[in-house]
């Protein structure tokens, strides 16, 4: 991609809007669903475990403690408890520490603390997704509330013009068939806003139920679809690459499979331990004058050294196919990135457009309402007929939505190209 080294800024679209006490802004909107949401709490919950699959790798370096304890009973000479030869019990505490594993602990330690750093990204990830939801579901509620409004309107616009058709038609200034066919409009813009109205309320409770609120809650007033939004400005791959988590976890993904490596090959190491055991009891072996069959007490030191010697050529293909993993995990990222240059050119292609759409709808809006103007004025004044004021009702109303679409579509188009950016970094 070609380089931009320009930085990420904002502008504002349009004036700020006043807002009710009741009022839903986008951000406390995606601030109460990301709250909610189950998906978020697990990611939580990812992140705590991997933090004590961590801590539980640190700990491997440290000494152990343990305690063992033994019985054994003859059966054949159950009936002699009091000979100390058919029955042996004993305890004994062992203190272990490790010296060399053969880089093992070590290569644990490594792998833990990568786990821990890409639950991390992952939660990032999942905040992105959840966000872009919530815009979505925000934006739809907006849409759908600014569509009712225009029905409404339309339904208004309609119903005035009727009135005036109904007056002129009962002094007989005009024939039925005008009256029939604004009639006929009167019911169609009826219709129109139940349609609108059924839509909004399904898109409200869709919104409330994503926040985790009961969905025939009170409606709150949301933000107008032409309310202010971000304009981004262009940025690098690079850039983009370096704020994405997913991208970003390929390349801890690699390094932690570096260290699956090391901890695969380290039992082909010497490995040293040292350890201190106490004990207690009666032995196992008991021969009479010799070895006494009282309980008495031991102690010993030691040292354990392992070096593996022949494995028939074990160590060489567990390297061998651990780098081939590494490969894998290397061409895995070469795609991830493909794929966000490709999710990225689409996204800045949608706002581009979008914008453009919305300029175009607008004008075309205000050419609408100009046009239902001079044709209903002029039909009051029997210079034209009630075709034309039909015909310039319905462009009015689809111009409407034309506008409505147009902005909801930009919205939508600027919470992609925010889910591309990793815009929470």
């Amino acid at each position: 991609m070609k380089s931009r080294n320009i930085i990420y800024v904002f502008v504002f679209l349009t004036s700020i809007s006043t807002y009710s006490q009741e009022s839903l802004t986008l951000e406390e909107y995606k601030e109460k669903v990301l709250n909610y949401s189950q998906i978020y709490k697990q990611s939580q919950e990812q992140i705590q475990a991997a933090k004590a699959g961590a801590s539980i790798a640190f700990k491997g370096y440290l000494p152990k403690l343990d305690l063992g304890a033994d019985a054994s009973l003859n059966l054949k000479d159950i009936d002699k408890w009091s000979n100390h030869y058919n029955h042996t019990y004993g305890a004994d505490l062992t203190l272990s520490q490790p010296l060399y594993t053969g880089g093992a602990l070590k290569a644990q330690e490594k792998i833990a603390q990568r786990e821990v750093e890409l639950n991390e990204l992952n939660q990032e990830l999942t905040i992105d997704q959840i966000y872009y939801q919530a815009n979505s579901t925000y934006w739809n509620a907006s849409a759908n509330l600014a569509l009712y409004k225009s029905a409404k309107e339309f339904y208004e616009i309609v119903k005035r013009q009727h009135d005036v058709i109904s007056d002129r038609f009962e002094d007989g200034m005009i024939s039925r068939t005008d009256l029939l066919m604004i009639s006929t409009r009167l019911k169609e813009a009826e219709l129109q806003q139940l349609i609108a109205n059924k839509n909004y309320t399904l898109a409200m409770q869709n919104l409330h139920i994503l926040m985790g609120v009961e969905p025939n809650a009170p409606m709150e007033d949301l933000m107008e679809i032409n309310a202010p939004c971000p304009k981004p400005i262009n940025l690098t791959l690079d850039e983009v690459l370096n704020r994405r988590p997913d991208y970003v976890s390929t390349q801890i993904d690699i390094e932690r499979q570096h260290f699956v490596r090391q901890a695969a090959i380290s039992k082909y190491n010497p490995n040293l331990s040292m350890y201190v055991n106490g004990g207690w009891g009666i032995p196992n072996l008991k021969i009479p004058g010799i070895i006494p069959g009282d309980p008495d007490f031991t102690s010993m030191a030691g040292i354990n050294l392992s070096i593996p010697i022949l494995r028939w050529g074990e160590r060489k293909q567990t390297n061998k196919q651990n780098r081939a993993l590494i490969n894998i995990k290397k061409l895995q990222q070469s795609t991830v990135a493909d794929q966000i240059n490709q999710e990225y050119c689409a996204a800045w292609t949608k706002i581009t457009q979008t914008n453009e759409q919305v300029a175009i709808a607008t004008d075309n809006a205000n050419l609408a309402q100009e046009n239902l103007d001079l044709v209903t004025f002029s039909y009051n004044e029997g210079k034209a007929s009630i075709v034309d004021v039909l015909s310039a009702q319905l462009s009015w109303t689809q111009a409407q939505s034309n506008i409505i679409n147009a902005l909801y579509a930009h919205k939508m188009a600027l919470a992609e190209y925010q889910k591309v950016i990793a815009f929470t970094r």
